[in-house]
């Protein structure tokens, strides 16, 4: 159903608009509204007011001074326009208030009120921004969570590290887009909803006939506009990019100097160059003469559209049958410049709209995305394995490529087995498959003759836990690295943990001690205390089978020694899966298993392996000649 709804309307529900913030940015933008209309009035009598000079005739009933024209402030307006129905209310708000009935104090008063109202519209205007911007960080704040929380369901089936880089590009990139695009397109939407309506209706409401005569010469300039603004700009792009593919070609020939240099052809290059050169210029001048160009013609057009509708306000204002006052004619071109400033800003909601699309889309198809694991209806407890490992003809499949090919192994309890190959990947694939973070395309996996596809993902992966040497510290102390908020634990339990893989001592060294901040604000570890920690953080649960994988990076002898003995601490009592980064593990191992092309090539111990397997030979002087190490710790350097 949900892949049936437009991003957009995902992005932008009903329930948004009638939230706080909704309702909030459609009040102020009433207001602001309001205020417009307010502004156009004030305008009308403050330009007839001038005009006027408050000056009237008084019937003949009046008494009044010879060749003197009396001062009645705004009430000559009340006359004038007391006919209209829109204006009925200036004639007893004039009587209600006297300082209306002269001409300093009605210009007072109205340019008090222009300047308050302007401030109002401003105001208005800008928390109508404020609304949206806020409503479109909630939208950015809710949608991170939603990545955080399908990071989380995909992320433990992440092979190779790419969910990984999309999930982070969706949380900075996509997140913040949508955040910034919201906030301009909400507001402006409504803005445009408001205000074109509205003034159109002001507009009609001065002459409904001059109105059209503006509005149709108005609304056509501007799609004339529009059409030439954005075709000029094609016509731009093209010829870039025409001009991009010359100076790609240029940049080749930066590449064949010796070529030029052997065989004596510098005329014959020189020529070439000068010839694509010529090209690349004469394109990118040709780009910015055809946007020139019909920028031009645009701004022609447009200046024939503002010409036309000053000569029909001008003709209207000096009109012998029906003429408009000059305060009117003034408030109109107000009205239209407005009109012509909404309609200018289309554009903008347009490109926002799909930006937000753009971004919305990809961060949906993300969401949208089924976790690869999910624990079965009436999944049972998987006891802590005591017997064996099993994988029963397991086949697996990712991206369309088949990296396990009906792998058959069995591992006894309490034994340590070393996975590898020349492809890492299979070997994190078979170690990915214990704890289930991936699920086999075909096949099972059985603890002790239970299939763990049918048991609780919380008992598999308590009594199963990976260790990988590209475990990333925790923002956090390093009790909080070890604990992991688990209350089962305390401080005392996390020593005993870090003593057993001897990191208590590097701990305790430092001047705070397990309240040592780690992470980007905070200490930053080597490859080997970081390893060792993650150690620890496994060991403190005390799981029947540890998967570990090694860092690949070169130790220091006394790191290495420390981590020989914590793996033999380990071993004691549970089954130990190793992703060798090191020969001393391998030649531990009581069994050895070399995978090859989605199968098991050979099994046995790793002297066995060494005598009779020509793959295994290959792959151990490959991983620890010391060519391969000089290479490693020159990469380090």
């Amino acid at each position: 159903m949900s892949a049936m709804i437009t991003p957009m309307r995902r992005l932008v529900t009903r329930r948004s608009w009638v939230d706080r913030h909704g309702i909030a940015l459609f009040a102020w933008i009433t207001v602001a509204s309001a205020s417009i209309v307010a502004l156009l009035i004030l305008l009308t009598l403050l330009v007839d007011l001038l005009v006027a000079r408050g000056a009237g005739q008084f019937r003949s009933s009046s008494i009044v001074p010879p060749n003197v024209e009396p001062d009645i402030g705004l009430q000559m307006q009340a006359i004038r326009y007391g006919t209209l129905p829109l204006w009925r209310w200036l004639g007893p708000v004039c009587d209600a208030f006297p300082v209306l009935q002269t001409t300093s104090g009605a210009l007072s008063i109205l340019v008090s009120l222009t300047l308050v109202t302007i401030v109002t519209f401003s105001f208005a205007r800008g928390r109508a921004r404020v609304h949206s911007a806020r409503s479109a960080r909630e939208l950015a704040t809710w949608l991170r969570s939603s990545i955080h929380r399908q990071t989380l369901r995909l992320g433990p089936s992440d092979l190779t590290g790419q969910r990984y880089h999309t999930a982070l590009r969706h949380f900075v990139d996509d997140a913040e887009s949508v955040r910034e695009s919201a906030a301009e397109w909400r507001w402006r939407y409504v803005r445009c909803c408001f205000f074109l309506p509205l003034l159109t209706v002001c507009v009609l409401a001065i002459d409904w006939r001059l109105g059209i005569e503006c509005l149709v010469p108005t609304v056509a300039c501007w799609f004339v506009f529009r059409y030439e603004r954005k075709q000029g700009l094609t016509k731009r792009l093209i010829s870039e990019s025409h001009a991009e593919t010359e100076v790609r070609f240029l940049a080749e020939g930066l590449k064949q100097t010796r070529l030029v240099r052997g065989y004596n052809m510098e005329e014959f290059e020189q020529t070439l160059f000068n010839r694509h050169l010529a090209r690349m210029t004469q394109e990118a001048q040709t780009g910015r003469r055809l946007e020139r160009t019909a920028l031009s013609t645009a701004r022609f057009v447009t200046w024939v559209g503002l010409t036309l509708v000053l000569l029909l306000i001008s003709l209207r204002v000096i009109s012998a049958t029906a003429p408009i006052p000059l305060a009117s004619a003034v408030a109109m071109i107000v009205a239209l410049i407005l009109i012509a400033v909404e309609l200018n800003s289309w554009d903008l909601l347009v490109q926002y709209r799909k930006e937000l699309t753009a971004s919305g889309d990809r961060i949906y198809r993300y969401l949208d995305e089924i976790p690869e694991v999910g624990q079965a209806v009436g999944a049972k407890f998987i006891e802590p394995v005591s017997k064996s490992i099993v994988l029963e003809s397991v086949h697996y499949q990712q991206m369309g490529h088949q990296l396990l090919r009906g792998i058959d192994l069995r591992i006894e309890a309490r034994t340590q087995v070393a996975l590898v190959s020349l492809d890492p990947l299979l070997p994190k694939a078979i170690a990915y498959l214990i704890p289930r973070f991936i699920e086999p395309t075909k096949g099972r996996v059985l603890f002790d003759g239970e299939d763990i596809a049918w048991g609780t993902l919380e008992s598999i992966r308590t009594e199963a836990v990976f260790v990988s040497c590209e475990d990333p510290v925790l923002s956090g102390t390093i009790a909080d690295n070890i604990i992991c908020g688990d209350s089962r634990y305390t401080l005392q339990d996390a020593m005993e943990a870090a003593k057993l893989v001897h990191v208590h001592k590097l701990i305790s060294g430092m001047k705070q001690g397990y309240d040592t901040v780690l992470g980007e604000h905070g200490e930053q570890l080597d490859v080997g205390a970081a390893f060792r920690i993650g150690l620890a953080r496994a060991a403190l649960r005390d799981p029947a089978v540890m998967i570990i994988e090694e860092p690949k990076t070169l130790l220091d002898d006394d790191t290495k020694a420390l981590i020989d003995d914590a793996f033999q601490r380990l071993a004691a009592k549970r089954t130990m899966i190793y992703l060798p980064g090191r020969l001393t593990t391998s030649r531990r191992c009581d069994q050895v298993v070399m995978l090859h092309d989605g199968r098991i090539e050979a099994i046995g111990t790793h002297q066995e392996l060494t005598k009779g397997s020509d793959l295994f030979r290959h792959w151990d002087y490959v991983t620890f000649n010391s060519f391969s190490k000089r290479s490693r710790r020159l990469q380090q350097a």
